[in-house]
């Protein structure tokens, strides 16, 4: 499969890699993939406000992190990757 990315979308993912915390873009694309699978639980939240709510929320935030990697403003991969994990672990957590 070919997927093609928007030049904002490419600039992310080429920032990630080479900040160090990928060997190659697909290694970025791959982790991102695994984040997105963990986070969907079950297929009917969908059908939810809350999760239509939390749909826009990620929406605005991702905006907002491309937005500010369009002028220079970059985390190091691995703290994004570590935040994201603790966050995931954290909803975890609640929800058991």
């Amino acid at each position: 499969m070919q997927i093609t990315l928007s030049s904002q979308q490419s600039k992310v993912l080429e920032s990630l890699s080479q900040q160090g915390g990928y060997a190659s873009l697909e290694d970025a694309i791959d982790t991102a993939l695994v984040l997105l699978a963990d986070e969907i639980v079950q297929p009917d939240l969908a059908e939810t406000p809350d999760y239509l709510a939390w749909v826009e929320q990620t929406r605005l935030k991702i905006e907002e992190g491309i937005s500010a990697a369009d002028q220079g403003a970059v985390l190091e991969a691995d703290d994004v990757l570590s935040r994201l994990r603790n966050k995931v672990e954290a909803a975890r957590s609640a929800s058991a």
